[in-house]
């Protein structure tokens, strides 16, 4: 009589596409391409590629704290120049002169952190100015004038050529200076004036203007204000309430929408219906006053606290001074997104100076640009992907994982760290990162995890195929 073997099943999982991030289900109930965990990675194309980092940049200042294009008109020279101004951690502010091309201390005062807006007073470009202890502020490329009637600004917007602010010393209202003239604010029927919301959705922080109307975002909830021209006609409409606090330094427009960050999770606004976005990853954010926000080419970019509950300190977390350690830049209209981890972002400003656009930073205290690829001026951040746990639908069986194919096509000489966690217990080797023709295996289990981790400065690793047998 003839031996009986047993026979082998072989089987073939493939990942479709790296898929975004779910921070809170449990790992067990994951789709396979899910990720249960990871950072300095970008997927939205389906592949795992290298996420965002700072670096230099020759027209930002290594320790400019914050920076602002003024687009202004010279006399002297007949045309209309890009110039920039930015602050010191002193709390100096210098511009530099593009005609003299050396840089000019515009005070030899410090000021506190500030807010900046372009406007045109008269026949002038002049930069608007607030911060806390003072009163408004113009600049005019020469002089730094101040105006004692002006409120104590803690917010400011131009909404139909009307400066609106929140203020410092009077929380419950908003003020308006007069048409045409934001350094005017004797309150008159002709003149300035305040609105006063007293209600449940709590102090005013922050003011918008976006499409048609004003939006005041408070402690609590949105109001909306329609103010065309004659103040007389000004009207408010309470849109949005929230249990949540939500988070000034987080709200900016991004287009169609309005993005923010709340307590109780981050926000997209489009002026009549606000919705929660990202729900899967805010289980890990850690949202404060000292976040940062920007709006730059269709992304909606955040620098916040997030908590990655690994242990381990990457880039600014190995400091315990640090304001924010993550980055997450999240398209709007797409919802893909990536998270950044190891940037100390306390400051953004999207700007266009002689033609390039760029997104300018303050990461850890020195001045520099927002671009791709997971560095920190020059200093590789490490990039991780962890899946879910697959039992490969067969959890009664017993599956013998032999090959791992994927392929960096970004050509990169450095390795990868693959991860195998075979029932709860993790494995790991380094492969050369050109895995087309397969890792080869012998682990066997129930229930399997796989993560994917390198320093790398390029990477663009397609999704995993697992080969495994069953008896």
């Amino acid at each position: 009589m003839g031996l009986k073997l047993p026979r082998i099943k072989r089987y073939k999982k493939q990942m479709n596409r790296y898929a975004s991030a779910d921070f809170k289900t449990d790992r067990s109930l994951l789709p396979f391409g899910a990720a249960k965990s990871f950072y300095n990675i970008d997927f939205s194309s389906g592949v795992l590629r290298k996420g965002y980092g700072v670096k230099t940049h020759d027209c930002v200042p290594i320790y400019a704290q914050r920076y602002w294009i003024y687009r202004l008109y010279s006399e002297q020279h007949g045309v209309y120049a890009d110039q920039y101004i930015y602050q010191y951690s002193n709390g100096l502010i210098a511009w530099f002169d593009a005609f003299k091309h050396k840089e000019i201390y515009v005070s030899g005062l410090p000021f506190q952190p500030l807010d900046i807006i372009n406007y045109r007073v008269g026949s002038k470009d002049v930069l608007l100015l607030s911060c806390e202890g003072r009163k408004l502020i113009t600049w005019d490329g020469k002089y730094l004038t101040e105006f004692s009637n002006s409120p104590a600004i803690s917010s400011m917007a131009i909404h139909y050529e009307r400066l609106f602010v929140t203020s410092r010393d009077e929380k419950t209202k908003v003020y308006f200076s007069k048409n045409l003239d934001p350094t005017q604010w004797e309150i008159s029927e002709d003149g300035g004036g305040f609105i006063e919301l007293l209600d449940e959705r709590g102090y005013l922080n922050k003011v918008v203007s976006f499409g048609s109307y004003l939006y005041i975002f408070r402690d609590h909830g949105i109001s909306r204000v329609t103010a065309y021209g004659d103040q007389s006609e000004f009207s408010v409409v309470n849109m949005f309430v929230t249990t949540g606090r939500i988070f000034p330094s987080s709200i900016t427009t991004c287009g169609n929408c309005i993005m923010f960050l709340a307590s109780d999770g981050l926000y997209k606004f489009d002026g009549y219906n606000c919705v929660r976005t990202l729900t899967d990853i805010t289980p890990s954010i850690r949202p404060d006053d000292d976040c940062a926000c920007a709006f730059y080419d269709g992304k909606y970019y955040l620098g916040c606290k997030m908590d990655f509950a690994d242990g381990l300190a990457v880039g600014c977390e190995s400091s315990e001074t640090y304001k924010t350690n993550a980055l997450i830049v999240y398209d709007p209209q797409s919802g893909e997104y990536s998270i950044s981890r190891g940037l100390n972002v306390t400051f953004m400003n999207a700007c266009s100076y002689n033609g390039e656009d760029y997104l300018m930073c303050c990461e850890g205290g020195k001045g520099g640009v927002i671009e791709r690829g997971a560095a920190r001026f020059g200093e590789a951040l490490p990039s991780y992907w962890e899946s879910g746990v697959t039992d490969m639908h067969a959890p009664d069986k017993i599956k013998y994982v032999t090959d791992i194919l994927f392929d960096n096509t970004a050509g990169s000489a450095d390795d990868i760290v693959l991860g195998v966690c075979v029932d709860g217990v993790w494995h790991s080797l380094n492969v050369q990162s050109a895995a087309l023709d397969g890792v080869k295996l012998n682990v066997s289990g129930r229930k399997f995890a796989f993560s994917l981790s390198t320093s790398s400065e390029k990477l663009n690793v397609t999704p995993l195929c697992v080969k495994y047998n069953t008896y």
